[in-house]
């Protein structure tokens, strides 16, 4: 039987342990919150509840600034290091690409040119010969060289070479292997090698007294083809394009005895060499027509809103030819897509298309693989699926391609 002074330390005993109790639930809800340090600030609170004043003001001072406000939660923890600027905004996603601006995009392909471009000084009194980084040769007699007045160039002469023989650097220097026939047409050629040369002295463009020879090894381009010809590139008939112009390729009526192949002596074209004489400087190209009979058709590329012409462009690589690219040379305002205005697209074809932009003065872009259908129609959905590359590195991509 319980006694009146046992039940008296019962009770004591049971209103202490309620008491504990209420702490550690104030600590516990107080970490569920914030942290195990606010838990303990608030478990202070409850107990001292006859001085609110001061213990209130200890809670802001520790909940406000140490824990939940600008220095835990609203700073280091939520703000700047967990869901602000740093991790989110610049770590964690990037900003959408925004279209360029025309010249943004145009100047792309002509520092492509510029980095592509050999400089090679020559003596104009001597017999020159240039070894280029690629292996095509240049050879120049005495005295080949006119200033625009006419009269004869004589000491040192500066020398431009641009060597092209893969489809990457046909794309970066946006120079693709398309020629107009004579009806006007626009075809596929399969090239052989492309090729920039040019003459200067003291700031002044040379013009070409009598000829040079032009060399290009036939294994980088699959070994020696005897239905290759000679090109030259024209902005418009009878204009030859300049270093930095974009043009189309011309067949030009070559004699027997200023075009040929030069058998070097090597197995599977290794040593052999196209060989022309030419008679003017600017853009040429050794090529071949390509050849498909199935049924043609005309391809149609739709890109995301805000690219057009003017500040991207698409290509068509056709899988199975190094040397075979095409740019889509239309784009319809009213529907918003690239096209090729000659409709000569072989259906069944195997190709790739990509996409080409401009992103923070570097290249960006997008490349998807196809086979032909009648009345074809390919979509680049989003910007998001561009790649930013540098131009060797888009070089490297489009070579990659089959």
């Amino acid at each position: 039987m319980m006694t009146k002074s046992s039940f008296l330390i019962f009770l004591a005993l049971t209103t202490v342990a309620c008491g504990d109790k209420d702490a550690e639930s104030g600590d516990t809800g107080a970490n569920d919150d914030t942290s195990n340090l606010q838990g303990d600030d608030t478990g202070d609170n409850d107990d001292d509840n006859d001085d609110n004043d001061d213990d209130n003001d200890d809670g802001n001072d520790d909940t406000g600034d140490d824990d939940t406000g600008d220095d835990d939660t609203g700073d280091d923890d939520t703000g700047d290091d967990d869901n602000g600027d740093d991790d989110t905004g610049d770590d964690g996603s990037e900003d959408p690409q925004r279209p360029p601006t025309a010249d943004a995009f145009q100047r792309l392909s002509i520092d492509a040119r510029d980095a592509h471009t050999q400089t090679y000084d020559v003596d104009t009194s001597d017999w020159n010969a240039i070894d280029g980084d690629q292996g095509s040769t240049l050879f120049f007699e005495p005295s080949s060289f006119l200033h625009s007045d006419g009269t004869l160039a004589d000491g040192d002469v500066q020398i431009e070479l641009i060597e092209i023989f893969d489809k990457g650097s046909m794309l970066v220097n946006d120079m693709p292997s398309v020629g107009k026939q004579a009806d006007g047409q626009h075809a596929q050629l399969i090239s052989g090698g492309e090729h920039y040369i040019a003459a200067s002295q003291d700031g002044e463009e040379l013009r070409l007294n009598g000829t040079f020879q032009l060399t290009a090894p036939t294994e980088l381009t699959g070994g020696p083809d005897t239905a290759m010809n000679f090109f030259r590139a024209e902005v418009e008939e009878g204009v030859p394009a300049g270093k930095d112009d974009q043009g189309v390729w011309v067949e030009e009526g070559l004699r027997e005895d200023a075009f040929g192949i030069g058998d070097g002596g090597g197995t599977d074209g290794a040593d052999t060499a196209y060989w022309v004489i030419s008679d003017q400087f600017g853009w040429s190209n050794i090529d071949r027509w390509y050849s498909d009979p199935r049924p043609k058709t005309t391809i149609h590329v739709d890109v995301p809103d805000g690219w057009d012409d003017t500040n991207a462009a698409v290509y068509l690589s056709y899988d199975g030819e190094p040397t075979a690219l095409a740019r889509m040379d239309t784009y319809d305002d009213a529907t918003g897509l690239f096209s090729e205005h000659y409709g000569m697209i072989p259906i069944g074809l195997e190709v790739h298309l990509i996409f080409v932009t401009e992103s923070e003065g570097d290249w960006s872009y997008a490349v998807q693989g196809t086979t032909i259908v009648d009345g074809h129609l390919t979509t680049f959905d989003s910007p998001d699926d561009f790649i930013e590359t540098t131009t060797d590195g888009l070089v490297t991509v489009i070579n990659a391609l089959p």
